[in-house]
């Protein structure tokens, strides 16, 4: 085993001089990742900034404010500004400093207990358009609501019922309208198996360039052999199953290196939630012996380095685009789902996952570890029995 330390040291030491390996195993998915994260992670969040000019005072008027158009300011999607005029509500808008202004006008709460036609003001700002559509859909619901009610009021007199009073009317659609619904949504908090987008990208851009910088260790026996320092090795008391253990030995450091410092940096740098400490770690060690596993066997097929590497990066980029490193697997069809599943990055990704929400652990993340070490080993111990003869070739 000394002897596979020091192989392993010698070409950790020659990586860091040419400085390829940390281009490859961190620089490059640490930027990435960063800068994926900051073009789409706002995508995925919404706020609009409204405005009311409350100009009726009425009963109606005060539901449509505090609990139509205040449930959105109570959910956090919309921030609520109340003034007292029209001109005080259109101005911001047009100046675009707000999205929506709502204008009740006078009489609101009147015409409609008298069953006349009112008219609600919803006014966009240019260039929100999402914002004035959920708008405009709020006050349509509300208008409905106000129809259904005059309408089974209206309905009940025409059968031959009293005639009412407005005050009668009013009392009648305040109960109507308070009457619970026959269908009734009921927001629950769901356990969430997903990964961020600052998580996801910081993980799909690590396990991609994981198999990058997994290669370089085998693909050193090339060069090794080219320099003539693999035949003073083997010259010496030196077995050919040491010289593999080193080289294996080397980019298990460098990944685990990797792996660590873009865990802590992402971390820090974009809010990445990568999971429990545990569960994170043992999905890190086993993507990585996966991924040296599968480099391994590639390699052993090849006669040359430019071969080795041209094999593996184009394995590495199929692998990548099948596992879901550029997309989630759950926005793409099934199928894509499918095939994830039969490569190392989408256990890797599963893996993950499966550990985000609340109530979940370490333990959570066991089968993607376990298919991962089965993905690696099985792999590693094809290609290295394969790779002897890298070793032993003159």
């Amino acid at each position: 085993m000394r002897t596979a330390f020091l192989i392993a040291a010698k070409d950790l030491r020659q990586r860091l001089r040419d400085r390829s390996a940390l281009l490859i195993s961190i620089v490059a998915p640490l930027g990435l990742a960063v800068i994926f994260s900051q073009l789409l992670g706002s995508s995925t969040s919404f706020s609009t900034a409204w405005v009311v000019a409350d100009l009726d005072g009425g009963q109606l008027a005060h539901v449509l404010r505090t609990d139509v158009i205040g449930s959105l300011e109570s959910a956090g999607v919309a921030t609520i500004t109340d003034v007292p005029t029209e001109d005080a509500a259109r101005r911001p808008v047009e100046a675009g400093d707000q999205d929506v202004a709502f204008i009740i006008p006078p009489g609101f709460t009147k015409g409609i207990e008298a069953g006349q036609p009112v008219m609600l003001e919803v006014v966009g700002a240019h260039g929100s358009a999402l914002g004035t559509e959920i708008a405009r859909s709020l006050a349509q619901r509300f208008g409905d609501g106000v129809v259904g009610v005059q309408l089974s009021v209206a309905t009940v007199q025409d059968l031959g019922g009293p005639s009412l009073s407005p005050e009668e009317r009013l009392r009648i659609a305040g109960v109507a309208a308070a009457a619970p619904p026959p269908v009734a949504l009921v927001d629950d908090v769901a356990t969430l198996r997903q990964l961020s987008l600052p998580s996801y990208f910081s993980a799909s851009m690590a396990i991609m360039f994981l198999f990058f910088s997994a290669q370089i260790g085998m693909v050193s026996l090339f060069e090794e052999r080219r320099q003539g320092t693999l035949g003073r090795m083997l010259a010496g008391p030196i077995n050919p199953t040491h010289i593999l253990l080193g080289k294996t030995l080397g980019s298990f450091v460098l990944g685990i290196t990797a792996m660590a410092i873009l865990i802590g940096a992402t971390t820090l740098l974009i809010k990445a939630d990568w999971g429990p400490p545990a569960g994170v770690a043992a999905i890190a060690v086993s993507g990585v012996i996966a991924a040296i596993g599968i480099s391994t066997f590639i390699t052993s097929f090849a006669k040359t380095a430019e071969a080795a590497g041209a094999a593996n990066s184009a394995v590495a980029i199929t692998l990548a685009i099948l596992g879901g490193s550029f997309s989630p697997t759950a926005q793409a069809p099934e199928i894509m789902t499918t095939l994830a599943l039969l490569t190392p990055h989408g256990w890797f990704m599963r893996g993950l996952g499966d550990m985000q929400g609340a109530g979940s652990s370490a333990a959570d993340g066991l089968q993607a570890v376990g298919v991962l070490l089965a993905i690696g080993l099985v792999s590693g111990g094809l290609g290295v029995l394969r790779a002897r003869r890298l070793v032993t070739a003159r």
